[in-house]
């Protein structure tokens, strides 16, 4: 650990007046000076350096990932939504957190409110829709997602799955 620590110092000795001439010139910050002393004085006080296992890093990741990732399956769509070129016949509907959910009637939502669910098709459809795209819906499609919204809201023991 000691020849570490004095390697650490070495560099930072060499650093140093690199260090001070970013602080003196006018474009850098006045903290970039100051950012080797700080190095110094952690590494001399005998501060350990982390380590990160990345793998295992990386694997949580994953895993959270595909967990939080609630996605109904693909609704056709009884007419598509056209977009320049690009024609969309299946939509699906992320889960909602409840940041998403602000600004809506969540008794509105469950009620299927037109207003409600058009209000949040935007936020949560997979391809991502426009405002103006969920306004010119078909009538039964926006019902078909308004319906698998409504179904996030609703819990396990309502709908009688196992928890």
């Amino acid at each position: 650990m000691n020849a570490t620590r004095g390697l650490c110092c070495a560099f930072l000795t060499i650093l140093a007046p690199w260090a001070y001439m970013l602080s003196v010139i006018e474009d850098y910050p006045s903290w970039a000076g100051s950012i080797y002393v700080v190095l110094v004085y952690f590494i001399a006080g005998g501060a350990k350096v982390p380590r990160i296992n990345w793998r295992k890093t990386m694997a949580q990741a994953k895993e959270k990932a595909t967990n939080t990732a609630h996605v109904s399956e693909a609704i056709e769509l009884d007419t598509p939504i056209v977009r320049g070129e690009q024609t969309i016949d299946s939509i699906s509907v992320r889960k909602p957190s409840a940041g998403e959910l602000r600004g809506v009637n969540l008794s509105d939502v469950l009620q299927l409110q037109t207003d409600a669910i058009m209000k949040l098709i935007p936020r949560l459809s997979v391809p991502s829709l426009t405002d103006h795209e969920a306004r010119q819906m078909d009538p039964a499609d926006l019902v078909q997602l308004g319906g698998e919204i409504a179904g996030f809201l609703v819990s396990k023991r309502v709908k009688g799955e196992a928890a």
